[in-house]
């Protein structure tokens, strides 16, 4: 299993950034790269299509090495087995790892923008428990 350089620059795209200033403004999240790497895990578990997703038009956010280790390889083992169990080549390099779970996170976080329209900060924080204890989809 690779792991990610933690020197490595995350870098969503501008409307994903939009979504996230938007949750921290919020108080969902503390850090916007909180919330982006919460939409990558999401995004995993719900093996979620990542063919559509340009890596072009990114802003730089920040870099892995703010993220928790244990979070970071959390997500390398989620990109491992998701690789695995879809039949696709593992990854060789740190850059190829940060580009799926990247992939992942901008289709996480459309995917909980739909799931969270209209919800207060406090009703998305109530289903983001729901998600990590598993009492929801």
């Amino acid at each position: 299993m690779k792991r990610i350089d933690p020197n490595a620059t995350i870098r969503p795209t501008p409307e994903a950034r939009g979504y996230l200033d938007a949750l921290k403004s919020q108080a969902v999240f503390g850090r916007m790269v909180d919330a982006y790497v919460f939409a990558a895990a999401y995004a995993i578990k719900q093996n979620a299509d990542i063919s559509q997703v340009s890596l072009k038009s990114r802003q730089d956010m920040a870099i892995m090495k703010i993220v928790d280790d244990e979070v970071r390889l959390a997500l390398e083992a989620g990109v491992h087995a998701i690789t695995k169990r879809n039949s696709q080549p593992q990854t060789t390099e740190s850059r190829e790892v940060l580009e799926i779970i990247t992939k992942y996170a901008e289709v996480g976080l459309n995917l909980l923008k739909v799931r969270w329209e209209g919800k207060t900060g406090t009703q998305i924080q109530d289903d983001i428990r729901r998600i990590i204890t598993g009492k929801t989809e």
